[in-house]
């Protein structure tokens, strides 16, 4: 099988790598492991999660790539709140497009990486996006009055996709979630609701998820046919 390491930002998205990722991706003969990035060392304790600087992500990442020299290595890292010292992009980045500056975000960062076995993701604009694939779903598991919603499923026709979803400080996704449930708590909720939600509708839903995912799906020596809706043309 191939071996994939996939470096993660927090509990939430380790434990969506190893309770729904994983297991798909072993259909298609790919073996696929997650861990937090590093963020700190004291007296041989390793403190993880949270991306806190670039850097301290870019050591992380080179040092898997050196300890596992047989694996691939991923990431999974919110567009939101990124980093001041990311690798920029070269050009501005346009109003309305967010998927092709991820892309350009990613081609900047495997660019540094600079290693043929890096498969750079970063996810737009963060990982409660994915919850508005959807967003009755959603509701169902933060207990959602019918007011309640009513107003997600606005916020999520108010757009193009759910990666569309803005990312200001006062309406990206988890932001707007706060809003309505004041007790949304992403490693309880966020697990439970992607995973009620499946891989399927994610794909179909988020177009540079799916487009993340076919890369990985593509790793395996011996891929099936995916029985889920094939992966869409990334647009804007």
């Amino acid at each position: 099988m191939t071996r994939l390491n996939i470096i993660v930002e927090g509990q939430t998205e380790e434990t969506f790598v190893r309770d729904l990722l994983a297991p798909h991706l072993g259909q298609f003969q790919v073996f696929a492991t997650a861990r937090c990035v590093e963020t700190g060392r004291r007296k041989q304790q390793i403190y993880r999660g949270g991306l806190v600087s670039y850097t301290k992500a870019r050591k992380d990442i080179q040092t898997w790539l050196k300890q596992d020299k047989q694996a691939l290595v991923s990431t999974m890292f919110d567009y939101y709140a990124l980093p001041s010292d990311f690798p920029a992009p070269a050009g501005i980045r346009k109003e309305g497009r967010p998927l092709d500056w991820a892309i350009q975000l990613e081609h900047a960062f495997a660019a540094e990486i600079n290693d043929p076995r890096f498969i750079p993701y970063i996810q737009v604009h963060e990982f409660e996006a994915l919850l508005f694939s959807d967003v009755r779903k959603v509701g169902d598991v933060l207990g959602a009055d019918t007011l309640q919603l009513k107003q997600l499923q606005d916020i999520r026709a108010a757009f193009q996709s759910p990666e569309h979803i803005n990312d200001s400080p006062e309406t990206a996704p988890s932001k707007r979630l706060l809003k309505l449930f004041p007790k949304y708590d992403k490693p309880v909720f966020g697990s439970l609701a992607v995973s009620r939600i499946g891989l399927a509708l994610i794909r179909q839903e988020c177009p540079h998820f799916a487009s993340w995912l076919q890369k990985l799906e593509s790793l395996g020596a011996s891929a099936p046919d995916p029985s889920p809706t094939p992966a869409p043309a990334l647009q804007e």
